[in-house]
């Protein structure tokens, strides 16, 4: 079976992802020349994986367990004390609400994550198709080394 970007023109392809660039490189200007978009959107989804990789591989459930642990050790009442009724601080209480909501979107975290790693495949693949000179400044391998280099250190944490 072929794969999904050989069912698509690879003038297409480049066509779509340089609209793409527009939209998610708001400092592209007119003049600026097709490779260099392309540079600027590969240099953009290279961060937005990397975001994505940090929030997929992050373990959300220990950073609420270590919240709870926080909430406990300011919230221990002294010997001697009246008893009073605690409040989470506004800082930790949003803190708390916040990772709550992380972790609801853990699915929707994965999804984009794979989604942006094919994206990545498929801008590198029309790169080294009509732009394999100015590939990162790095000739032809320049993205697969970048590549491998990104899955060498998501495997090692």
């Amino acid at each position: 079976m072929k794969e999904n970007q050989e069912l698509i023109d690879n003038e297409e392809l480049k066509r779509f992802l340089l609209r793409e660039a527009i939209i998610l490189c708001p400092s592209i200007k007119e003049e600026t020349s097709e490779g260099e978009k392309l540079q600027m959107l590969y240099r953009t989804q290279k961060r937005m994986n990397k975001l994505l990789s940090l929030l997929y591989h992050c373990d959300l459930g220990m950073h609420y367990v270590e919240l709870y642990e926080v909430f406990g050790f300011y919230f221990v009442e002294k010997e001697g004390e009246k008893r009073k009724k605690h409040r989470m601080s506004v800082r930790l209480d949003s803190y708390s609400q916040f990772i709550c909501q992380l972790m609801g979107m853990k699915d929707l975290i994965t999804r984009f994550y794979i989604y942006n790693r094919q994206y990545l495949r498929v801008l590198e693949k029309v790169m080294n198709f009509y732009y394999p000179e100015d590939l990162l400044g790095g000739g032809a391998g320049g993205v697969e080394q970048l590549t491998l280099n990104t899955l060498k250190e998501g495997t090692e944490k």
